[in-house]
């Protein structure tokens, strides 16, 4: 018996591996369904014009759709980023981000909320949902990360918090600003998405941890 324990553990560790690279490629697929659904959910959600809409709140609505479309795709992008930078995901990378895409799951109701009525309310919680998204995407990445950089990992949990409170710091400014010209704060969140989505290299954080990563080699 003592001597088939060690093929035993290896077999358990191969299992294991393999295991952990499969779950990372079906949740990479689960990702990409889940947000279809999102993104063909606020599609549905558009009003057309009727007795009940004019003209300009379909327009609006429109527009806001396709805002609330970058502010996905850019953390689709995001995630499939992480995805990218490691080979196997375990429990915590799977809690955390089906905590991530339930959250993101309120991006339509908002949108709806907003196409009815950009109020302070409405933004403020738009505000707090794209905060709590933000952080939990960040927090992925850290999950995904936190035993893979060794020696390196004091400048890690160093540039992870420089980021956290970058995060913090644009999306409180915006909440409070939110409570007092709540359009002129949706206007800011809606340039947000848009310019990191189609400007990516200049997105502050991750990449700045690659690049330092990789100074420090």
């Amino acid at each position: 018996m003592a001597n088939n324990q060690p093929s035993m553990r290896e077999y358990y560790e191969e299992v294991r591996a393999t295991l952990s690279k499969k779950t990372k490629s079906h949740l990479e697929t689960f990702n990409d369904g889940v947000i279809a659904i999102y993104i063909t959910i606020m599609a549905l959600e558009l009003p057309y014009p009727s007795a009940n809409v004019s003209m300009s709140m379909f327009i609006r609505s429109i527009l806001l759709f396709f805002i609330s479309f970058f502010v996905i795709a850019d953390f689709w992008y995001d995630i499939h980023q992480t995805f990218l930078t490691f080979t196997d995901a375990d429990h915590g990378i799977v809690v955390t981000d089906f905590i991530l895409l339930a959250f993101l799951a309120l991006i339509p109701v908002t949108t709806k909320w907003i196409m009815y009525s950009i109020s302070e309310q409405s933004v403020i919680f738009y505000g707090c949902l794209y905060l709590v998204i933000s952080l939990l995407e960040l927090f992925l990445f850290y999950v995904a990360h936190r035993k893979r950089f060794g020696e390196y990992m004091e400048l890690f949990h160093r540039l992870f918090l420089i980021r956290m409170r970058f995060i913090l710091l644009i999306n409180i400014v915006l909440i409070i600003l939110a409570t007092h010209f709540p359009k002129q704060a949706m206007v800011f969140y809606l340039l947000l998405p848009i310019f990191s989505f189609f400007f990516p290299t200049v997105k502050f954080g991750k990449r700045r941890i690659k690049k330092r990563m990789q100074n420090k080699r």
